[in-house]
């Protein structure tokens, strides 16, 4: 049994408690895993129907609670003094309710009160009869704060439970729900979680109380921030007319999340067990979201179980709403089968979904395993039907000031995570032709066009070169494309796809600084993905520049910078995010061609809006 797994059980059953990490973390919810088992001698028992009842507590000690260890959410280098009360009653993110002074809070008070009106917009859905709740967030304001003096939540009342050990330990309760979030009182001190097994139909326990026992609370480190970095262009094709409304600008985000289930093994040996908990990982990785502020979020590697626990209820009280698709192959984990997939999130207020599509490239290869000469179709299975997705939405700008001849702008965006294996070079460009030839179809509608996304193809690839240039940089043999699965295909290129960052190396005034974390040769970052084992760009973000004006990107990160590896205490995924700010560029006769919807044919599945 690991150091997180700990046991208790009578003669018949057992009762098992395990933590991903023993060690817990400031405001990231801890999840216990626990199941009932039979002891070997009782295998033909059944287990009785029961519910898990939870009791958790902190540590009493002589010493005080360390403010040293609580920073501003917005000056890093600040210690925090106070702290927003209606992020606490809305359970948003606790780090980013933080502090330093008064004239702090209300500088930030802006977007703490559109986060409080989405918040409360999700509160009012799921607890329609607590209306006081919502009145109390419309009725705040930046000139009531919390006394500098002492914080808002986790209050160690003397009132409050308490249960003390033979040797005298104090333990006082802080929650009964199976989840936990530490607070900063918890910051130092172990937690208790006291878990029971009772019968519903008698009452009684049928297992002894498990007591598991952590350690000391950390306080994680915060990452540097990101910087946006705006293009400069000193000519620009008098052809296309962008417009400067901020109502016409929009913003994107392409990010690799690194779903728990890979995030496992020796392959992470370089970063702290706790770090790489998907408890942490993920609370870590929606802040970061959070920060960028971005419109519309392409993320992959989205696993289904964290999904519906965190990232979507987190995400929706920012505002946004989300498109999922799981791949199409589960895979067993020691506790349930999961999945992970592609999540596509876009604020509500800015957008609407008009028709999505989805495909399975698995699907879309079995016509070509059909073609082949029945000594290659075992291989053709083996080496064609993987379990990868695209998940395409075109979206509506909703309505604003601005007027298209009665029409708004829409946008298609794409979100795909292609096979990783680099033994399949084959499988890589057949999945990326199959979502081009797809994506032809929506382009020559007018419709501007967005695919982001993990490739898993190096720049200058066969993949990437076809994306970004229509072409292929080399032609495929017998050694990359074994079962000549090219000759089956019929590409047709979207010759105004561009690489956002290759086109922003090519603006004006880019310094030097930024200038070094770009390849020169192929014009794209020097990385997008670091592990110990492998340092590359993988990931992309590519936009047609007839309809689409590039406006900024996110800084990219100093390699020398971030140690052996990702991921890593500051840095939650093995790939880092890619953002690009993006203006729509008229013709103003281009708008009302965008309402006719191409039908793309099978395996393509269309959904219309909800």
């Amino acid at each position: 049994m690991g150091p997180q797994e700990s046991e208790t059980g009578s003669d018949k059953f057992r009762l098992l408690v395990k933590f991903s990490s023993n060690t817990p973390v400031f405001g990231c919810r801890m999840f216990p895993i626990v199941r009932v088992t039979r002891h070997q001698s009782f295998l033909q028992l059944e287990v009785p129907s029961h519910e898990l009842t939870f009791s958790w507590y902190r540590e009493q000690t002589s010493s005080s609670f360390d403010r040293e260890k609580v920073r501003c959410s917005v000056h890093l280098d600040m210690l925090a003094k106070m702290q927003c009360e209606e992020c606490v009653k809305l359970n948003l993110s606790v780090k980013g309710s933080y502090h330093c002074s008064n004239s702090c809070y209300v500088d930030a008070w802006e977007k703490h009160k559109v986060y409080h009106r989405y918040a409360a917009e999700t509160v009012s859905e799921t607890l329609s009869n607590n209306q006081q709740e919502v009145r109390n967030v419309k009725s705040y304001g930046p000139d009531k704060y919390w006394p500098e003096s002492d914080f808002v939540v986790g209050s160690s009342s003397d009132k409050n439970e308490k249960v003390m050990e033979p040797d005298g330990k104090i333990w006082i309760k802080v929650g009964s729900s199976k989840s936990y979030a530490p607070t900063e009182h918890d910051i130092g001190h172990h937690l208790r979680l006291e878990c029971a097994a009772v019968d519903c139909s008698m009452g009684t326990n049928i297992t002894p109380v498990n007591i598991t026992v952590t350690d000391p609370v950390i306080y994680p480190p915060a990452h540097p921030p990101r910087s946006t970095i705006k293009c400069v262009w000193k000519s620009w094709n008098s052809g296309l007319e962008a417009h400067s409304s901020s109502d016409l600008t929009f913003s994107v985000l392409s990010y690799n999340i690194l779903a728990g289930i890979y995030a496992i093994g020796n392959r992470y040996s370089y970063c702290p067990e706790w770090a790489l908990s998907w408890e942490y990982r993920m609370q870590n990785i929606i802040n970061e979201i959070i920060e960028y502020d971005a419109d519309i979020l392409c993320l992959q590697e989205v696993q289904r179980d964290h999904f519906e626990d965190l990232l979507k209820p987190a995400l929706a009280k920012c505002g946004y709403s989300v498109l999922y698709k799981t791949k199409t192959k589960e895979v067993y984990t020691p506790n349930q089968y999961t999945i992970d997939g592609c999540a596509t999130f876009y604020r509500h207020d800015k957008f609407k979904e008009i028709v999505k599509y989805e495909l399975e490239y698995d699907k879309s290869a079995l016509p070509f395993v059909e073609a082949l000469e029945p000594e290659l179709k075992k291989a053709g299975c083996f080496r064609l039907l993987k379990d990868n997705v695209a998940l395409v939405v075109i979206l509506e700008r909703v309505k604003n000031e601005e007027c298209f001849d009665g029409n708004q702008p829409r946008i298609c965006v794409a979100n795909t995570h292609i096979h990783a294996s680099e033994k399949f070079p084959d499988v890589k460009l057949f999945q990326v032709v199959s979502l081009i030839n797809g994506l032809e179809k929506i382009a020559n509608s007018k419709i501007p066009l967005l695919i982001c996304g993990d490739l898993n193809s190096l720049p200058l690839s066969n993949p990437h070169s076809f994306v970004s240039k229509g072409i292929l940089q080399s032609v495929p043999n017998k050694e990359n494309d074994p079962l000549g699965v090219y000759q089956y295909l019929w590409p047709c290129p979207i010759y105004t796809l561009k690489s956002a960052y290759a086109w922003f190396f090519q603006s004006d005034g880019i310094e030097e600084q930024q200038r070094r974390k770009m390849d020169s040769e192929t014009m794209e970052p020097i990385f997008t993905n670091f592990t110990s084992e492998f340092t590359g760009t993988l990931d992309y973000i590519f936009f047609t520049v007839n309809s689409l004006r590039l406006e900024s990107v996110l800084e990219l990160l100093d390699k020398e910078a971030l140690g052996s590896g990702l991921p890593s205490p500051q840095w939650s995924s093995d790939h880092i995010a890619l953002m690009g700010s993006f203006t729509f560029t008229l013709e103003r006769s281009s708008y009302q061609g965008q309402r006719l919807l191409p039908c793309l044919p099978s395996p393509w599945r269309t959904a219309a809006a909800r």
